[in-house]
């Protein structure tokens, strides 16, 4: 990959980490904010207090996979320090530009990929 490509692709993923970041601190604040305001609630609120348990653990899982998708794009980013983006950690080959416009985290071609998703599939 052209060293052109390789900053193309490093700043669309510093831009996904930033947004990434800013997603997770959202979802932080706001699942603070609605603990404290659970704790101030009066007992004719109880029955809400489900609903509320149940958005915040909602809003945990959202945290939880943007965080594994920032983990993803800071694992692109040391592959591209490193010289080794681009190329398929399974079989070494070239990932497709296609494939990396469109996910720049991407860490597997196509056919790797879905063989990796089948076996996480059938565990």
């Amino acid at each position: 990959m052209l060293k052109r490509e390789m900053q193309k692709f490093k700043k669309l993923l510093l831009a996904e980490s930033e947004h990434l970041l800013q997603g997770i601190r959202t979802i932080g604040k706001d699942t603070l904010e609605a603990a404290n305001a659970e704790v101030a609630m009066d007992l004719s609120s109880f029955a809400e207090s489900g609903t509320d348990t149940n958005d915040r653990e909602t809003a945990m899982r959202l945290a939880s996979g943007e965080s594994q998708m920032l983990r993803d794009v800071s694992e692109a980013l040391d592959r591209i320090d490193e010289g080794t983006y681009g190329k398929c950690i399974t079989c070494n080959k070239e990932i497709a530009k296609k494939r990396l416009e469109v996910f720049p985290a991407a860490k597997r071609c196509i056919e790797c990929e879905s063989r990796h998703e089948k076996e996480m599939n059938h565990r």
